[in-house]
């Protein structure tokens, strides 16, 4: 759909007067590219004999933030399509039919959170562990895996709001709150690691 298209006519569709690709998918795409850093930054630790002590450790995290990249990738699809789901629900009218719509288009938001909670652990762990000379990447890494956990919320919020079935929306309120909180330590944690190994 989109993924395998280029990044010009992804943007462009994005800009555009038209309600697919929007702010979930956008998430998406930024957790690929934050993860795509931390790809990097393995590659270049891996084989390098100055890191030959931690090597093995980083090889593990090549893998699953491999794994997370490729699941943020589909994301970049699947929330597109799940809002065209949502905007078919309303037209039925049917208050279920639409909380269902509604209930998937927030779990795909969850997991565009949740997937960008496991990137910045592996930060964490790559400003320690990973090439000094790509510790800026480390960095932005966290950055763009913060704004793509930042913008999940939003788009959780928004379809929480929206469902009528209070006592879901209730117990996914208390999720969103924890998240929260967690990964505002693991991100202020994989800041300060990056800057303290940059001076």
């Amino acid at each position: 759909m989109y993924i395998n298209e280029s990044i010009k006519k992804y943007l462009d569709e994005l800009g555009a007067r038209q309600p697919t690709p929007g702010g979930g998918s956008a998430a998406a795409l930024a957790g690929a590219l934050g993860a795509a850093l931390l790809e990097m930054v393995c590659n270049f630790t891996i084989g390098n004999k100055k890191y030959s002590n931690v090597e093995q450790d980083v090889i593990g995290y090549l893998s699953s933030v491999t794994k997370i990249r490729e699941e943020f990738m589909a994301l970049v699809d699947e929330d597109a399509k799940v809002y065209s789901a949502i905007n078919a629900a309303f037209k039925t009218k049917d208050e279920k039919t639409i909380d269902n719509a509604l209930k998937d288009g927030y779990h795909i938001s969850l997991k565009i959170c949740r997937l960008s909670r496991s990137c910045a652990e592996i930060a964490i762990n790559l400003s320690e562990k990973g090439n000094t000379n790509l510790i800026s990447d480390v960095g932005c890494a966290a950055e763009l895996v913060k704004a793509s956990f930042s913008s999940g919320i939003f788009n959780c919020e928004i379809n929480l709001k929206s469902i009528k079935e209070n006592l879901f929306a209730e117990k996914e309120r208390m999720v969103l709150k924890a998240l929260k909180k967690d990964m505002d330590e693991l991100c202020k944690k994989a800041l300060t690691k990056t800057q303290e190994r940059m001076l």
